[in-house]
């Protein structure tokens, strides 16, 4: 009986029984093994009295042995069923932590985007606030499933408890129960003191987590307001450039223009001073042919003078 009897120590830790009911059925067994205590002792001593005594108490052992080991059966399946939660609960705060650093990448990616798009700040923020709403209502609804999990955890536990201290109940004559109920006491505060700790110690990585998810969020809207403020001033710069390039650029091709009118006007000068020449010897010639017309009818009036002698 007592090597039955000792798995019972680890699963007690999952239950929620308080010292105060383990006290109470500890107090209603010794009642109850008062009452089963008297014919005890109205046993007579005679041989086939004797032997059939303890054959039926070896029979009531044996169903009661029967008992405590199906409960046991039943406590270690308890027992890996919220190893499943745990692990479950696990691997929902990873999944978390997978949104988190999904979140982060999408607001890189916004960021980005921001580079060619001024007027994306606002509408970032709100695209924040929307996934944190988003992950907020999906934790909420994590929280919610692994609760009423919890709950129903709790109250097959209760429930297989009550079959326990009901069975611990018909087993007070032995005295090593209440040693045992008393080092079960002692276990249940324990565990009722780290699974306290454990909340509170969740419940403080949780505000941690928003507080730096809310840090990270003010920083990445300051880095996007820097970032925007840089792309103005290099967008200005740029035009500015681009102004004075273009300036440049104008006040070479009117130069050049204006080199190339002084060309035109010189050869133009030339040209009409190669007019005025040419006309110079136009009427230089006119002048001579003139000349000639005059010297035409005295020609002729000579060569008849020199006909007639």
């Amino acid at each position: 009986m007592p090597d039955l009897l000792l798995p019972l120590l680890p699963l007690q830790g999952h239950g929620q029984s308080s010292p105060r009911q383990l006290a109470g059925l500890t107090m209603s067994t010794k009642r109850q093994g008062k009452k089963k205590g008297q014919p005890r002792r109205m046993v007579p001593t005679a041989t086939g009295a004797g032997a059939e005594g303890p054959v039926q108490d070896e029979a009531t052992v044996m169903l009661l042995q029967e008992q405590y080991e199906r409960i046991c059966h039943d406590l270690e399946h308890l027992r890996r069923q919220r190893g499943q939660l745990q692990a479950q609960h696990r691997f929902l705060q990873q999944e978390g932590q997978e949104l988190h650093v999904q979140s982060q990448e999408f607001l890189g990616y916004l960021g980005k985007r921001a580079q060619w798009r001024q007027g994306l700040a606002v509408s970032l923020s709100e695209e924040n606030q929307a996934l944190l709403a988003e992950t907020q209502q999906h934790h909420q609804e994590l929280l919610a499933c692994m609760k009423a999990q919890e709950e129903a955890l709790h109250k097959q536990l209760l429930q297989k408890e009550a079959e326990l201290a009901h069975l611990t109940s018909e087993l007070e004559g032995l005295r090593w129960v209440q040693d045992l109920q008393k080092e079960q006491a002692r276990h249940i505060q324990v565990l009722q003191q780290e699974l306290a700790t454990a909340r509170k110690q969740q419940l403080e990585r949780l505000q941690a987590a928003k507080t730096r998810f809310l840090q990270e969020k003010a920083a990445h809207e300051q880095e996007v307001q820097r970032r925007a403020g840089l792309w103005v001033q290099e967008a200005q710069g740029a035009a500015s450039r681009s102004l004075q390039e273009h300036s440049q650029a104008v006040r070479q091709q009117n130069q050049e223009l204006r080199q190339e009118l002084y060309r035109l006007v010189q050869r133009v000068q030339k040209l009409q001073a190669y007019k005025h020449h040419l006309q110079q010897k136009v009427q230089h010639l006119h002048q001579e042919h003139g000349f000639l017309q005059d010297l035409i009818p005295l020609h002729s009036r000579v060569g008849r003078w020199m006909v007639d002698p």
